[in-house]
């Protein structure tokens, strides 16, 4: 429960704007019964307005609720399986994303280093059986296209919102201390032997 006040109360701005922009989509369509009424003067419009605007701030609020406790749900998930050897053997700093943005969840992912490049690790989605991990290198490609393609074509990364690789594993085998770290070096091996260029930042991911 202080988890879910902590995302409300940080998330204050952007559940706010949700809101509003809920409401102004939900408006309009409260008045397409009157619309099919026969006889609907403009008078009857005015004199429902403020009943639809009840109507559409409860929707609006009712979607809001919804979507912030799938959020918690998600959240709270990721956060059991964080706890499991695999990722904790990492030794990452937790990182959060997607504060203050309407159409973002927020959602929580690991940050450090392995080999000679830092990684964002990050679970997808914590709902299904096999978990979905993904391995992000932070590294500079620039407007190499030749290099792009042999990373997706030879290392099986895949452009998304970050160059990745996804990799499933069963809850058992994050029993393992190392099954996520032997990944990572695993895949830092690979972008030293084609000489991708390890992107700067800071130890916080920054």
């Amino acid at each position: 429960m202080n988890d879910l006040l902590t995302i409300i109360t940080n998330e204050k701005k952007s559940l706010l704007r949700g809101f509003l922009v809920v409401f102004i989509l939900v408006f309009p369509f409260t008045f397409l019964p009157v619309l099919f009424r026969q006889r609907a003067p403009f008078e009857t419009f005015s004199q429902q307005i403020p009943e639809k605007a009840l109507v559409a701030a409860l929707v609006a609020v009712g979607i809001i609720i919804l979507l912030l406790l799938n959020n918690y749900e998600k959240l709270l998930k990721k956060k059991r399986l964080y706890d499991f050897p695999a990722f904790t053997s990492l030794h990452f700093n937790g990182a959060v994303e997607g504060y203050n943005a309407i159409v973002k969840e927020i959602s929580t992912y690991l940050f450090g280093k392995v080999g000679d490049y830092f990684f964002r690790v990050n679970i997808i989605n914590p709902k299904q059986e096999n978990v979905q991990i993904e391995l992000s290198p932070l590294i500079h490609i620039g407007q190499n296209q030749e290099l792009l393609d042999t990373l997706m074509q030879e290392l099986h990364l895949k452009e998304n919102l970050y160059l990745s690789r996804v990799i499933s594993l069963p809850e058992e085998l994050l029993q393992q201390s190392d099954v996520i770290k032997n990944e990572l070096l695993k895949l830092s091996d690979e972008l030293s032997r084609l000489g991708v260029t390890p992107l700067a930042v800071d130890e916080n991911g920054r």
